[in-house]
Parts: C-alpha cells; sequence; structure tokens
C-alpha cells in the first residue's frame, strides 16, 4: 500500500500543478515520495523534518544569493562556489542547534537547487518562495493520502493475545517484516493487542522492540504483567516466603542449585547458589548481563516472597525432584513444570510457580482492567491450552503441538505464514463478531 499510496500522491501533485499553472511540480512529487512512510506517525515526523529543511534552506539561499548580486564579480563563478561551500557549515550547524539532525539532508538539498541550479534564474528569489510552496504541496498532499483509509468497522472491545515463541515468531524466533508492520498499524487503528510467554520482560523487550504496544505484556507463563513504556511490573501472581522455602529445602536436601526470581522495584532479583552442572553454568552466562535483570550469588533474604524458582538438570534429576515438590505440604500453593532445553537435549527446565499464575488467569486481568468484551487467543504448545479454551476465540498455529490442534477450537497457517496478524486483522475488522 506504501507503493500505490506514493504513486497516487505523486499524480495528486501534478493534479495539482495543472489546476496551480504555476511552480514546478518535480519538488512536489519529491517531497510526496520522501514522506510517505509505512506508518501516519512516521510520515508526520517526516513532513515535520522536511518542512523545517525547507524554510531553513530557502531562507538561506536567498540570503547567499543577495550576497552574491551584491557584492561578488559575476565573471569570478570560483567565489561564489567558495560562498555556497561555506555556508554548508553554518546551516548544517543550525539543524543540530534545533535538535532535527535528520533534517539537514534537505537543508542543503534545498539552499544548493536555490543557490546554484536557480542562482541565474531572472527572479531567484520568486523561485525560492515558489520551492517552498512545492514542497509544502508535496508534503500535505503525502500526508492526506497517507492517512486516508476507507471507512471500516473497528472492533475496539475485542482483547488479542498471542503467544510470543512458537506462534507470534517466526521459526527463526524474530517477528517477521510484515507482522511488525501489521502489528504497528494494528495498534494505531486501535487494536487491544499484547503478547503472553514464559520469557521474563528482559528477554522479551529485544523482540518485541518497535512495536507500539499499549497494553502491558504476559511474561513469565502469566505470573506477572509488565508495561513496557513504562518498565513497571502492574501485577505478580507470588509465592510467599514460608512455601518457596519449603520447596528449596528440597535442593538443599540434594546440594542442587536453584535461580529463585523475585521482583524488587521493578526489577527482577534472581539469587542463586553454586553451579551444579554446565548447562545452570551456561543459562548464567547467557543472561546475566541482560537488562532488567540483577544476578545475586546469595540465598533469598528473609520474607521476600517468590515469582518462580528455576532449575535446570538432567531429566531424570527433574523428574525426581518435581516429584519430591509435588509430595510437600504446600503442593497446594504450587505448579511445577519441565520441557526440554532447547540448546541441549539431555537437560531440563523446571519452573515453579504459585498456583494462581496461569496465562488464562492473566488474560482474565487484563481484561477486567481494560474492561474488553471478548478475548481472541493464539499459541503453539500445552502452556497456552487454558488461555485458548477460555477465551471467546482461540487459534492453534498449524506448527503447534498435536495435543493443541486436537483441543483448539480453530486452526491457523503456520508461524512463518504470518497467520496470527493476519487473522487478528480479519477479526479486528469483522462485522459478524458472534
Amino acid at each position: 500500500m506504501r507503493i500505490i499510496k506514493s504513486s497516487v500522491a505523486v499524480f495528486l501533485c501534478f493534479a495539482i500543478y495543472l489546476v496551480r499553472g504555476d511552480g514546478i511540480p518535480f519538488y512536489s512529487a519529491i517531497a510526496a515520495v520522501l514522506c510517505m512512510q509505512p506508518y501516519v506517525s512516521n510520515s508526520r515526523k517526516v513532513a515535520i523534518n522536511r518542512i523545517i529543511g525547507t524554510f531553513i534552506g530557502g531562507i538561506a539561499g536567498m540570503l547567499v544569493m543577495m550576497v552574491e548580486k551584491s557584492f561578488l564579480p559575476p565573471d569570478v563563478p570560483v567565489l561564489k562556489y567558495l560562498l555556497v561551500s561555506a555556508a554548508i557549515i553554518p546551516l548544517i550547524y543550525t539543524t543540530v542547534l534545533a535538535k532535527r539532525t535528520s533534517a539537514s539532508y534537505i537543508t542543503c538539498v534545498v539552499f544548493m537547487s536555490i543557490t546554484v541550479s536557480h542562482g541565474q534564474d531572472a527572479s531567484p528569489y520568486f523561485f525560492a518562495l515558489n520551492r517552498i510552496v512545492d514542497t509544502l504541496i508535496g508534503i500535505f498532499v503525502s500526508l492526506g493520502v497517507n492517512a486516508f483509509h476507507l471507512p471500516r468497522g473497528k472492533n475496539g472491545k475485542l482483547l488479542f493475545v498471542s503467544d510470543l515463541d512458537g506462534t507470534l515468531t517466526d521459526s527463526g524466533g524474530q517477528l517477521s517484516s510484515f507482522t511488525r508492520f501489521k502489528l504497528n498499524q494494528l495498534l494505531q487503528k486501535g487494536a487491544m493487542i499484547t503478547v503472553a510467554s514464559k520469557r521474563s520482560s528482559s528477554s522479551m523487550e529485544p523482540i518485541l522492540k518497535g512495536i507500539s504496544f499499549s497494553l502491558p505484556v504476559i511474561t513469565m507463563n502469566g505470573a506477572a504483567l509488565y508495561d513496557l513504556k513504562k518498565k513497571t511490573y502492574l501485577y505478580s501472581k507470588n509465592i510467599p516466603y514460608a512455601t518457596a522455602k519449603e520447596v528449596l529445602g528440597v535442593f538443599d536436601k540434594y546440594g542442587l542449585n536453584c535461580f529463585v526470581h523475585t521482583i524488587v522495584n521493578d526489577i527482577l532479583h534472581i539469587y542463586y547458589g553454586d553451579f551444579t552442572n554446565a548447562a545452570e553454568e551456561r543459562f548464567y552466562h547467557e543472561h546475566k548481563l541482560r537488562p532488567l535483570k540483577n544476578y545475586i550469588c546469595n540465598p533469598l533474604p528473609e520474607n521476600r516472597d517468590v515469582v518462580y524458582l528455576m532449575a535446570v538438570d538432567r531429566l531424570e534429576t527433574i523428574q525426581m525432584l518435581r516429584e519430591e515438590i509435588m509430595n510437600l505440604s504446600c503442593a497446594g500453593q504450587i505448579d511445577a513444570v519441565y520441557y526440554p532445553d532447547p540448546h541441549n537435549e539431555e537437560h531440563y527446565f523446571l519452573e515453579i510457580f504459585s498456583v494462581e499464575a496461569s496465562k488464562e488467569n492473566a488474560v482474565a486481568e487484563l481484561k477486567r482492567r481494560f474492561e474488553m468484551e471478548k478475548v481472541a487467543v493464539f499459541g503453539d504448545d500445552e502452556s497456552d491450552a487454558g488461555m485458548i479454551q477460555a477465551a471467546d476465540y482461540g487459534y492453534a498455529v498449524a506448527n503447534a503441538s498435536d495435543s493443541l490442534k486436537k483441543t483448539a477450537p480453530n486452526l491457523i497457517g503456520s508461524q512463518d505464514s504470518d497467520a496470527v496478524v493476519k487473522t487478528m486483522e480479519k477479526l479486528f475488522h469483522s462485522r459478524k463478531l458472534d
């Protein structure tokens, strides 16, 4: 659509020229193409920079021509070129002082188009004024075309929640360019979209960078809601200190290490002990420098509640730990799951959360907080099953686990087909939501 809109904007610039009967449509058309951006908000930023650059370059061009015609001999062109070249320095510095460095390029282009290309015109000052008008026409035409859209219905009370890894991301673990564009486009139109993940906020942020979410994201398998803009936790379901100590007693019994995650002043504080295998040491070195995390080689402080506990070890050890933990007197207050380490087939992760910490509970909290009427959920594995079943519209991607595909109400394309954002767009504009 950006390509088509650019073509339409250029034609409108030519049409305005035919009606106006003055100016040079080339400059309007160039301005229209340069200002046409993927998002309307980006077009506004580019337009502002181009307007500022046009005025600075146009006024400077007229001033230099005044100096040239008043003081420089016309038969010594090298003096003119020295003056024009020297003027580039204060021009660029002016954009720096104005904190509009991205306007430097257009400032110099406008300035030189006046002083070099049209300095010998009969009325160079008139050309400079027309140059500014031509550019403004192109800018406003581009903004108008980019902002225009046919009236379409919007389901602003429909909450969209997508699992991140394996669902919204592609097989390379990243958001495709198309998904990024569509997410931002839908968000600008008012769609209520967020993501849910077993990841912590610090590992979600690099993947979601550049996406303008207005809603908090669901982190750590639903244990917390995190506001990416304000960098604050809005909600967390913690394991009480006494329960966490009872669970940690199992690890102490076998001399095993455990990563204990807590939230202190909106920063994850992870307490750990001596490493007992290479997998957990690798995990530590991969995560220790990430922002919004603080790894502390110390026991859990007194009376500090825990978001979740995590261990990594061989399968037989993980299964033994889970079995013993789920036989504790506190077992009714916690939930323990394990899954393979994607970097090491011989090792598994064990994660222990509050029984109240789940993606479906976090989705329900979001629905309540933001007064949503219905929920559409997308996922790919068993950790998404609860929220999919609880949703008004539940979808499993084609690459989902067999068990999830059997229970999910709807199936869509794979994670590499951008199926999630395509389905979101259809639902957002659908007139027939049950």
